[in-house]
């Protein structure tokens, strides 16, 4: 209680200071965050304005939390936690089904909280800030579609046409949706930050939140103690014309690595020709196939798939380093003539049916993207063939042309220039945030390190222990010069693959 009262009187000091007139703090006394009673925590609602410009027309509340330390001796400088997407929320989902992630966090924290407090909260437009950008329409078209889709279901054609009916709601509602971009949540995290009384701060950044690590680094470097970005996301990099080699490399890495394994060479001696052969096959000839998880669904049950469904269903396990141990097993059983294995990968889902706020993706994405030119697309999936015609398929020009947000792309701002100590983690097989990535951001971070493990996919930290302790181990001692190498497997040996299902 005296660390909840310290905290919210500095923010009426500063409040009272005038600095940030506009911004308010209010304690909330139904947190989100379930906590024990070993565990403390403090909720809050900090207003901030929608339009720094005029800050009197209109407002968004961000939902924030502050998961105490576990020590008596608390340092000053709390992390702040910037969650990935664009669209998921820190707190947890409601779409399709209540997923409170509480107990995530307390446990995969506990390492960082040893030392400082964390802090969590939801960007504007996301989760349980508001205004939201969350589209209800999708979830209603969610519902409406089977529960094994095809990939050329007639329902997917409505699907784009109902992210534009949400667009068109949002906009009649009044929400300026110029103000949702990666700049204005860097200027509220130090909002956040201020109004909460702390002095500095340190950045934990996954996936899309890198980037917005990277913008908060730019725009206010006076509050950054250090900061931890795993999975880095560039503001350079186009999140359209890059995916077609992000992909590819991704899977490169993974034929390379099983190619250089004796039990991975038994189920898949020739892994890569097999995998290009069936999709091309099956681009030429789609065909009705047998799901394959024999452990959760009935024999009997039908897919219609092609090559490039196979390939983005594939890439979706590539983010899991639990699961993309099997996608040897599965490409070499199909290769000697089981088909029905490469739907042990089938996972077809609506924009809406991964618990994202759909609106904040497709308007941050649009917005800031530099490139949405089917022409430039085509070039690059010309470069990268197979793969690329599969990357053809989450292609961003459909959702932006129902969702035509006004322009203001992030790399015009170039990269991000800074000697703030940082920590850069990568997945050897990310498919989204390639190491490539974070070696390029690294070039203007002349204080940084770059750890890639080999056993990884997308956002290392969630999956290996070793990767959270070297990200609370950098908070402790933000000196990339002394990071060691972590001892652990995840981090040098590729992975371990599956010889059997």
């Amino acid at each position: 209680m005296i660390r909840f009262l310290t905290f919210f009187l500095l923010g009426l000091a500063t409040l009272m200071q005038g600095a940030r007139a506009e911004v308010t703090v209010q304690p909330v006394n139904d947190c989100w965050v379930v906590a024990n009673m070993l565990q403390t925590v403090d909720c809050y609602h900090v207003t901030v304005p929608l339009d720094r410009a005029n800050p009197e027309n209109s407002s968004a509340r961000l939902a924030v939390a502050v998961l105490h330390s576990s020590s008596r001796n608390t340092a000053p400088d709390p992390v702040i936690y910037l969650e990935g997407g664009p669209g998921y929320s820190s707190f947890g989902t409601t779409y399709p089904y209540f997923d409170d992630y509480s107990e995530y966090w307390w446990e995969d924290s506990s390492s960082i909280r040893r030392t400082r407090d964390l802090i969590l909260f939801d960007q504007r437009g996301m989760g349980l800030s508001r205004p939201s950008l969350d589209c209800p329409e999708l979830h209603d078209f969610d519902r409406r579609l089977p529960e094994v889709v095809d990939y050329d279901d007639p329902l997917w054609n409505e699907e784009i046409e109902t992210l534009g009916t949400c667009y068109d709601r949002l906009r009649a509602e009044g929400v300026p949706l110029e103000r949702f971009d990666t700049r204005n949540s860097a200027d509220d995290v130090a909002d956040i930050v201020r109004a909460l009384g702390y002095d500095e701060v340190n950045l934990y950044g996954v996936s899309y939140g890198s980037r917005l690590a990277l913008e908060v680094m730019r725009r206010h470097p006076d509050l950054v103690r250090s900061a931890v970005l795993d999975g880095v996301y560039p503001p350079t990099v186009d999140p359209e014309i890059d995916f077609p080699r992000a992909v590819a490399d991704a899977f490169q890495n993974l034929f390379d690595d099983c190619a250089a394994s004796s039990g991975c060479r038994r189920v898949a001696p020739d892994v890569q020709n097999d995998f290009e052969r069936l999709i091309a096959d099956l681009n030429a000839n789609p065909r009705e196939l047998e799901l394959y998880d024999l452990d959760y669904l009935d024999r009997g049950t039908f897919v219609r798939f092609d090559g490039s469904t196979l390939v983005m269903t594939m890439v979706e396990y590539l983010y899991d380093a639990d699961w993309l141990p099997y996608i040897p097993l599965t490409i070499g059983t199909a290769a000697k003539g089981n088909l029905d294995a490469l739907t042990y990968f089938y996972g077809l889902g609506s924009y809406a049916s991964d618990g994202m706020i759909e609106g904040a993706f497709a308007n941050i994405e649009c917005r800031e993207a530099p490139v949405l030119d089917t022409v430039a697309m085509a070039e690059e999936v010309a470069r990268y063939g197979l793969y690329g015609e599969a990357a053809m398929t989450w292609s961003l020009v459909p959702s932006c042309n129902v969702w035509p947000v006004a322009s203001n792309p992030l790399p015009d701002e170039g990269p991000v220039v800074s000697d703030i100590p940082t920590l850069l983690l990568s997945g050897r097989y990310d498919p989204v945030t390639p190491p490539s990535y974070a070696d390029e951001a690294a070039e203007t971070l002349s204080n940084s390190r770059h750890l890639v493990f080999r056993s990884g996919g997308h956002a290392v930290s969630f999956w290996f222990d070793c990767a959270m302790v070297a990200t609370a181990d950098f908070f402790v001692d933000p000196d990339p010069a002394s990071v060691r190498e972590p001892r652990c497997r995840s981090y040098s040996q590729p992975a371990d693959f599956n010889v059997r299902f």
